[in-house]
């Protein structure tokens, strides 16, 4: 039950308390990820809504130890052996015009947020270890 209230509290954070354009930004990764529910008929989409689901876990149990610190984007490692697979599979996707484009705007979206999430994780390497967003002003976490 923890592992879910994190979940919504890393969603509620992201929601309610970024900026506005950090806040648009969240949702857009979101639903260019959520995307592959259109396509779970294909492997690809799939895979996707597994390293997804994998990905939201690490960072709700990273965010039960240090709360939302620059560290959480890390899950998003797991997208570099995604999209290698994916590589492998290209002339299987271009077969898929709709799957293709949304795997495109999946990888240039995911692309941007590795490079936000290796920038946070330098930060957080280089001592900025302090959550930086909170679900209530008087709790960290």
């Amino acid at each position: 039950m923890k592992l879910i209230i994190n979940i919504v509290k890393i969603f509620g954070i992201c929601l309610l308390r970024f900026p506005l354009i950090p806040r648009v930004w969240c949702v857009w990764l979101g639903v260019t990820n959520l995307g592959c529910l259109a396509f779970l008929s294909h492997v690809e989409a799939q895979v996707v809504l597994g390293v997804t689901g994998v990905a939201v876990i690490f960072q709700a149990l990273v965010y039960d130890r240090l709360g939302f610190t620059r560290i959480l984007g890390t899950a998003h490692v797991l997208w570099i052996p995604m999209f290698a697979w994916m590589a492998t599979r290209l002339e299987v996707i271009q077969a898929h015009p709709e799957l293709s484009a949304w795997l495109a705007v999946l990888f240039a979206t995911n692309l941007v947020s590795f490079v936000v999430d290796l920038t946070d994780a330098i930060r957080f390497l280089r001592g900025e270890r302090a959550p930086h967003y909170r679900w209530a002003s008087t709790n960290p976490t």
